[in-house]
Order: structure tokens, then C-alpha cells, then sequence
């Protein structure tokens, strides 16, 4: 297997046992563990550190089981609950005591995964692109912007949905992929509780945010599955338009592709070559989370590639077993709730908003707490008893 964009100075050869191409969550996660296992790491990213990122970043409480650090230590914002909205009105809060998530700004946050693995031993270049990938008997020769020439038994691709590692693995794949919008701005001399605010109804398939912080806010909409004519941008200035505490833009309204994760034939991982987040399109298709599963897919594909290269084991197979068992089923509970749930979003809206049982359970889904799989019990019983309800004060009036 080969690919090459274009034609690219010649240095010297490196030797690595691991390559990985992207570095954010899953590329750094990947690079903490191989180098604290004893790997020899690379860790190449095209843009110039620290960058932005558009995301929202929140970090659910089971980040923690994938990544040990010292999350107290990170600048954020500790969340709550959440304020519904239904196109930006029949609004509903949902607190609890004890904090759901953190809100981070994902230059810093990913800056310090880096240092992580840097600290470890993983080396980390930045503003350096992979330009080409030909796979040899022994692994991988990958070429870069740079003019680098490096070896590597393996290669684990965290570049994103439309990234080098993606399309290599999956050339002239174009199954459906979400768009975002997003934008930082400076929350001044307001008050409001620590809520992160989500608005449904104004486009099919997604929503609107402002996730508060302290230092630069996230505001933004996004569509996970883009279906039907409409204009993400307009609807996004109507939703803002609603909201007169968000007084000053900082910077500019950035897009992003969102993965969708869906029932249709993607390669993960073959031979040498394991993808992981965004990469491999491991993205929540109910809320459009995809940091958790960042880190999670990085650690379980160093896991994979740590025992091949000590035990001789083919890792993509080990590395899509852990997936299976830990990831995709969760991914499938989510994908049948919003494919439920989006389809009829009005109904949706309003059994979520009258019972407060579902309610906790969806900001305990959010948070990490509790799986896709319970609250789609949950969430179709509570719809089975409403109708049994309805049935019986039908015949009660006939009565």
C-alpha cells in the first residue's frame, strides 16, 4: 500500500516503533501510553502548537478511566446541569449536585496531553504534515513535510475524519459526515448558574450550545448527520440573537466535520495501520462527544500495539476486539436513540422535559455515569407506561 501527495526533499532515515499522525486526544493518548511502556514514539502533527480547536470541551467524569492525570489541576470549569430549550423557548433546567463534567479550552488541554507523553519519552514535532505512507514488509516508511524520512513498525492515524491515515485506509469512502459551527467569545460581568445551555428544533439532526467558562466561552451548532436543505449559519445567528449576554466576538466562526458513526462498511485498523478517534469515526451520534472516545481508542490501539511488539500478535485484531467489547456497542445504543429521538425530535423534547426521571438519567448519560444501553430502556418504558396511561383515561372518558 502506497499513497503520496506530492514530491518532498530527502533526509536521513529514523527508526521508530511507533509513528502516530495527529495529535490531539487519541494521538496523544496513544503516544502517554506506548512511551510509558517503553516505545519508541513519534508524535507528528501538520499545525503549529498550541492551536485552536473547535470543540466545546467538555470532559465527561469516565475520561479519568482511559487517561490518569491530575484532572484538578487542568484550567476549567466545573458543570452542573443543563438548560433545555426547544428553539430557544419551553426551557427546562436539570441540576445536580455534584459536577457533571469539566469545560476545558482544547489548546490548552491538548498542549498538556502532549507534555504528558513528552514527559514519558514520546518525541513531538509540530508543523510537520505527513505527506507520504508505503508500506514495507516490515512496517511503514512515512514522509513528511519536513522532508523527514522516518521507519515504523507501526502507524496509528489520529488526523481526523478527512485526515492522510483515514482516506489511506478508506480511499473513496464518502458516507455521511456531520458540520459544526463554532465560536469563542468573552461571557462579561455575567451571572448565570453553572449550566451548560443546549437549544434543539432549529435544524434536523443536531443543536445549538454555549458551554460558559471562564476565559474564552464555546458557542456553536451542529448538525451530526446533515440532512436536508439548511443553513446552519443563519440558524446559528437566530439562536445567538437570543442570548444578548453574548456581547463580544473573539476571533471567528469556525466549521469542523463531525464523523458520523453509522452502519456502513469503515475500516479501523488493518495490518500496521490502526485509526483512532475522529480518524476512525468514533463520535457520540446522539450528542456529538468524540473526546472520550479520543482517548479511549488511543489507549486501547497502544494497548493492541504494545503486546504486538512484545508478543508477536497481530494488532489491529486485538486492537478492534477492544473496541467491540468497550466502544461500538455504546456508539450503536447512542446512533438508535438519535436515530428515535431526531426523527421525532419535538416528541422527544417534550417526554424528556415532563418526566424529571428520564431527565436525570440524560444528564447522567452526559456526564459518563450512565450507559446509552439503560437509558434506552429507561426511555422506552417511560413511553410504553405514557401510552398505557393515555389508553386508560381514553376508555375511563368513554366510560
Amino acid at each position: 500500500m502506497e499513497y503520496f501527495f506530492k514530491n518532498f526533499p530527502m533526509k536521513g532515515v529514523e527508526s521508530w516503533d511507533v509513528v502516530i499522525v495527529g495529535a490531539g486526544p487519541g494521538g496523544a493518548a496513544a503516544a502517554y501510553h506506548l512511551a510509558r511502556a517503553g516505545c519508541r514514539v513519534l508524535l507528528l502533527d501538520r499545525a503549529p502548537f498550541p492551536r485552536h480547536k473547535p470543540c466545546g470541551g467538555a470532559l465527561s467524569r469516565k475520561v479519568a478511566r482511559v487517561l490518569p492525570m491530575d484532572y484538578d489541576s487542568l484550567d476549567s470549569d466545573e458543570i452542573f446541569g443543563a438548560e433545555f430549550t426547544f428553539m430557544g423557548s419551553d426551557s427546562f433546567q436539570i441540576e445536580v449536585a455534584s459536577p457533571l463534567s469539566r469545560l476545558v479550552e482544547r489548546r490548552d488541554f491538548d498542549r498538556k496531553l502532549v507534555g504528558l507523553a513528552e514527559a514519558e519519552g514520546a518525541v513531538f514535532h509540530d508543523a510537520e504534515e505527513v505527506f507520504g505512507m508505503a508500506e514495507e514488509e516490515e512496517g511503514w516508511r512515512v514522509t513528511t513535510s519536513r522532508g523527514g524520512t522516518y521507519l515504523s513498525a507501526y502507524v496509528i492515524g489520529a488526523d481526523g475524519p478527512r485526515g492522510f491515515t483515514a482516506r489511506l485506509l478508506n480511499p473513496g469512502h464518502f458516507e455521511p459526515m456531520g458540520i459544526a459551527l463554532e465560536e469563542e467569545v468573552t461571557l462579561e460581568n455575567v451571572q448565570f448558574p453553572r449550566l451548560v445551555r443546549l437549544d434543539f428544533g432549529r435544524f434536523p439532526w443536531g443543536y445549538a450550545w454555549i458551554f460558559p467558562k471562564r476565559g474564552l466561552s464555546s458557542v456553536g451548532c451542529g448538525a451530526i448527520y446533515r440532512r436536508g436543505k439548511v443553513s446552519l449559519k443563519a440558524e446559528y445567528e437566530r439562536f445567538k440573537a437570543g442570548f444578548p449576554f453574548l456581547p463580544r466576538k473573539v476571533g471567528k466562526v469556525r466549521g469542523h466535520l463531525l464523523p458520523y458513526f453509522g452502519d456502513f462498511p469503515y475500516k479501523r485498523a488493518e495490518r500496521r495501520l490502526l485509526l483512532v478517534g475522529d480518524a476512525a469515526r468514533l463520535m457520540d451520534p446522539f450528542l456529538g462527544e468524540g473526546i472520550y472516545y479520543a482517548l479511549a481508542s488511543g489507549t486501547f490501539a497502544a494497548r493492541a500495539v504494545h503486546i504486538a511488539l512484545k508478543e508477536g500478535k497481530r494488532a489491529d485484531t486485538l486492537y478492534l476486539s477492544m473496541l467491540r467489547e468497550e466502544v461500538i456497542g455504546e456508539l450503536k445504543h447512542a446512533a438508535r436513540m438519535a436515530d428515535f429521538v431526531y426523527a421525532r425530535l419535538d416528541v422527544g423534547y417534550r417526554v424528556l422535559r415532563r418526566s424529571s426521571r428520564l431527565g436525570l438519567l440524560y444528564i447522567k448519560v452526559m456526564s459518563g455515569e450512565f450507559s446509552y444501553a439503560d437509558f434506552n430502556k429507561n426511555l422506552f418504558q417511560t413511553m410504553k407506561e405514557a401510552g398505557k396511561e393515555r389508553l386508560k383515561a381514553f376508555f375511563t372518558r368513554k366510560g
